[in-house]
């Protein structure tokens, strides 16, 4: 395909190319509704085979269905798609100001208020999706449009996924940016909308700690933080319920995570709200006595010719004192043994009241009832323990019998490698193997098949590669590193699956600079494997090359956290650029300019 954009596609002006990858963008104008527009061409790679183009359209159509199907004001709108001359494009919406990866980048992490409004616009959007039968699959910072006017919309459905019609994707592919993939979606497994779910919970993790919650170096390292790890807790400035909810949406287990959009906007919302505030305590007031009241309910005592209390009296109108008859003698009221005040004691004629304990509770269980579920309970517990003992018999000799087995099959199985005929399509080797490695018990050897099954993914990639396909090719790069993860020259060609994805990634953007990280970190991780000394120095000074092509990007981009990154990598690499005075010498130029 020229690389030189058209002048019309179909009744659109073509005014100038924005983005190139999979797929072309232009910014264009329709002249029918006098708007700007932009225009997504299908960008097919030469060399591709009728399948595989076939492939790369059912998927381009698949994104304008998907997003055509769709009106929501948080949402990029879809106008049409047509064919123009051979040339399949959609129309959609043109969109200025800039993405949510721009913002976060620029500000390190975001206010809780902030990160709350804009991930309540995405779910409010993915709400709608999901009521469509469409699963985004590919939530991230950079497909978040933040609107000069403060509008946000969800961009690029180009994997989108329509429940109500068949899958484009066979079983154990995996499509969308690793950092962001819920676990069911690292292992190819069927998804939902809860994967969706799961990736705006790690944006707004990083919007809230500024940085990502699974994190690597390298693809295998970041797929196995997702579905291995914790994320680190949030800042001290996040509020607890609002850390609460992002990690309920980070869940391993998708039922685990909220039912919906609408369910985690709601709990987002909730989490920010002000507590309700605390009724004050009222005491009740105390309402005096009336006047003459007689606690004991006795008539008071007038004129009595005795007062043994010697002072006025509790009952009634006051009554003089006189001293005891002589013939008391010691007078208990008035005088203790010892000389002190007499004891306080009740007055005569008060009513004692009379205490009547309460009855006995009854039991709530019958006696013979007890009994009999006491004897029941001792029946489950002998014949439980019965019942277990039988089953660790049974598991025991299904061990002991998969062991002897082991011994008979495990040899036969991997010397039929050699049988598979080579002139078989690779992807059909590598069902073979696989379902070969499958019938393999679980204690015995699989070094043989494991690097045969390596060796196949890595020339299923490279073909990729040499096609422009390098999505697919970074897929069976990644199958490739778990059968045979200490392969040098596996590594090697990582890195220049990496450096070539650099080469046709926009400059000046971050995309390029990290690329070219990514191939460089390949390149040396190669030379340490490596026996060949030869080999080594090529491995680090493609190394180092790669180190300063990314500075240089870097540079050329303005970003200062790029910057910073490429010059502590660009520091390690530069001992591995040998004797290549040229290489040298940049190196050296940029490190003065990047210095800090």
């Amino acid at each position: 395909m020229s690389s030189t954009p058209p002048t019309a596609l179909g009744k659109y002006q073509i005014i100038r190319e924005i983005a190139r990858s999979n797929d072309i963008v232009y910014e264009g104008y329709d002249p029918l509704m006098t708007r700007r527009v932009a225009v997504k061409e299908l960008n097919m790679p030469g060399g591709a085979t009728p399948q595989q183009a076939e492939d790369r359209i059912s998927r381009f159509k698949r994104e304008a269905q998907a997003a055509g199907r769709l009106n929501h004001p948080n949402i990029m709108t879809v106008y049409d798609v047509e064919e123009d001359g051979g040339r399949l494009f959609m129309a959609m919406e043109y969109l200025d100001g800039g993405t949510l990866r721009a913002e976060i980048d620029g500000k390190g992490k975001l206010e809780p208020q902030r990160a709350v409004e804009i991930a309540n616009a995405v779910l409010a959007g993915l709400a709608h999706a999901h009521s469509q039968g469409v699963v985004h699959r590919d939530i991230k910072p950079d497909n978040v449009q933040i609107l000069s006017n403060g509008s946000i919309k969800i961009t690029d459905f180009g994997i989108a996924r329509l429940t109500f019609q068949p899958n484009l994707t066979m079983d154990g592919q995996v499509f969308g940016t690793p950092s962001y993939m819920s676990p069911e979606q690292v292992v190819g497994k069927e998804i939902d909308p809860r994967s969706d779910l799961f990736s705006v919970g790690v944006m707004l993790y990083e919007m809230l700690a500024g940085s990502k919650p699974f994190a690597g170096d390298s693809v295998v390292a970041i797929t196995y933080a997702i579905m291995n790890r914790e994320p680190d807790p949030l800042p001290d400035t996040v509020p607890y319920a609002l850390a609460d909810a992002v990690r309920r949406s980070l869940e391993k287990t998708p039922h685990l995570r909220f039912d919906g959009a609408d369910a985690m906007a709601e709990a987002l919302t909730d989490a920010l709200r002000p507590p309700p505030p605390q009724p004050a305590y009222d005491p009740v007031p105390s309402t005096p006595a009336p006047q003459g009241y007689n606690p004991y309910g006795a008539p008071p005592v007038v004129n009595a010719p005795y007062n043994p209390y010697g002072a006025p009296s509790p009952y009634g109108a006051p009554v003089p004192s006189a001293p005891a008859p002589a013939s008391y003698g010691y007078n208990p009221y008035t005088q203790a043994p010892y000389g002190g005040p007499g004891p306080t004691m009740a007055p005569p004629q008060t009513p004692v009241p009379i205490y009547y304990p309460p009855p006995p509770r009854q039991p709530l269980l019958k006696p013979e009832t007890a009994a009999f579920i006491k004897r029941l309970s001792v029946a489950f517990v002998v014949f439980g323990t019965f019942f277990a003992l039988i089953l660790v018999g049974v598991w025991a000799l299904f061990t002991q019998f998969g062991r002897m087995q082991a011994t008979r099959t495990s040899e036969p199985i991997v010397r039929t490698i050699s049988d598979i005929p080579s002139s078989l399509p690779l992807e059909q080797q590598i069902k073979l193997l696989l379902g070969k490695r499958a019938l393999i018990p679980a204690n015995a050897d699989t070094t043989e098949i494991d690097a045969a099954l390596g060796g196949r993914y890595r020339s299923l990639a490279l073909q990729e590669m040499q096609g422009g396909r390098y999505d697919l090719a970074e897929r069976d790069y990644m199958a490739a590193e778990k059968y045979t993860p200490h392969d040098p020259r596996l590594l090697f060609e990582y890195g220049q699956l990496y450096q070539a994805q650099a080469e046709v990634s926009i400059q000046g953007s971050p995309e390029r600079s990290e690329r070219f990280r990514m191939a460089s970190e390949k390149y040396l991780d190669a030379r340490i494997q490596e026996g060949d000394r030869n080999q080594q120095a090529q491995d680090g000074w493609n190394g180092a090359q790669a180190a300063y092509f990314a500075a240089l990007n870097a540079q050329q981009s303005g970003d200062r956290t790029a910057m910073r990154t490429a010059y502590t990598q660009l520091q390690e690499a530069r001992a591995y650029a040998g004797t290549d005075a040229q290489l040298q010498s940049q190196i050296e130029g940029i490190l003065r300019e990047l210095r800090p």
